[in-house]
């Protein structure tokens, strides 16, 4: 889906959205990792945001709400602190885990 971007009162942007899990099986630890490009010379950072999708506790007894079970959709939010500065764009990448 789309990202959307807006800024709150103290100046941080905020880049917030939806993914879907298209696939078969539960996507654990799912997460949208964000490379922000902070000028035309090629700085960056990474910042990365989890899913706030469905609880699920794993073998190893962590619990986690980063899990979206087949079918599903979680939101996510990435908070850029006023502090960080300008930046010129962004690209990102979604990732998730398989556990027991």
């Amino acid at each position: 889906g789309n990202i959307d971007e807006l800024k709150d009162r103290s100046g941080n942007t905020i880049l917030s959205g939806n993914v879907k899990n298209i696939g078969t099986e539960r996507a654990d630890f799912a997460k949208v990792t964000f490379t922000i490009k902070k000028n035309w010379n090629g700085d960056t950072k990474t910042m990365t945001s989890f899913a706030q999708g469905t609880y699920h506790t794993f073998e190893s007894g962590v619990t986690a709400n980063s899990s979206i079970l087949p079918g599903a959709s979680a939101s996510f939010e990435l908070i850029i602190s006023a502090s960080f500065g300008p930046f010129i764009g962004y690209s990102y990448d979604i990732e998730w885990d398989e556990y027991q």
